[in-house]
């Protein structure tokens, strides 16, 4: 073989080289986790023609967060990483978890929406409660330095709460007027998800698969 024809071999070994670790490199970047706080204003989710941040999601990533961190304190306070990476019903509680509140959130702006079309409000009496609520889980967040690892403000907390006190509240008109009961259009009701299926939406999975739901406000 001529040194000519060696070198071209080398050559393109070289670049097939500088190209897979290229690529390697750049799915590896894709993957990794992100600081959720960096990327507020990254769009996670579409319903209809609105977009929904990482700052819309941050209630919901907290809020899914504690409720299962109180079921991993019962299976073993000592360890509660490992409730969060047991396999139930075919599905990692880790996943469940993530799919849950992404789930949460579009269900919350589909009924928001419908109520505001309908020029629904919400009664004084609907806002003390939701303030009672927002007072409380604002304290349990802080308590965990919570909101410095989502980066929101209680009004930010304040604003989320609200729309989703307004679509509680929708959920349950809206389940009136279908004769049906109000749990039929919770998530997993057979009456939300028709309504899911006639509505249009699309999730950001390239940017929610690198959220680490179990390890924003908490630390596993």
């Amino acid at each position: 073989m001529s040194i000519k024809k060696k070198h071209m071999i080398t050559v393109v070994l070289l670049i097939a080289v500088a190209f897979t670790g290229f690529i390697a490199y750049r799915h590896r970047i894709q993957n990794s986790k992100i600081t959720y706080k960096d990327h507020l204003d990254d769009v996670v989710v579409q319903v209809n023609d609105q977009k929904l941040t990482l700052k819309d999601a941050a209630y919901y990533v907290a809020y899914e967060e504690k409720t299962v961190e109180e079921q991993a304190v019962v299976y073993d306070p000592d360890n509660t990483n490992k409730y969060w990476n047991l396999h139930i019903d075919g599905e990692f509680v880790r996943v469940a978890a993530s799919n849950a509140v992404v789930n949460m959130l579009i269900h919350d702006e589909i009924f928001y929406e419908l109520a505001v079309d309908d020029g629904i409000e919400l009664t004084q009496e609907d806002i003390d409660a939701y303030e009672n609520s927002e007072s409380d889980f604002w304290s349990d967040l802080t308590d965990i330095d919570g909101q410095s690892a989502l980066g929101i403000t209680e009004d930010d907390l304040k604003e989320t709460m609200k729309k989703a006190a307004l679509a509680q509240k929708y959920q349950e008109i809206y389940a009136q007027l279908q004769n049906a009961e109000t749990t039929d259009y919770d998530v997993s009701g057979d009456g939300y998800k028709a309504l899911l299926e006639k509505t249009d939406y699309k999730i950001n999975e390239k940017l929610w698969d690198r959220v680490d739901i179990g390890n924003v406000t908490l630390s596993h």
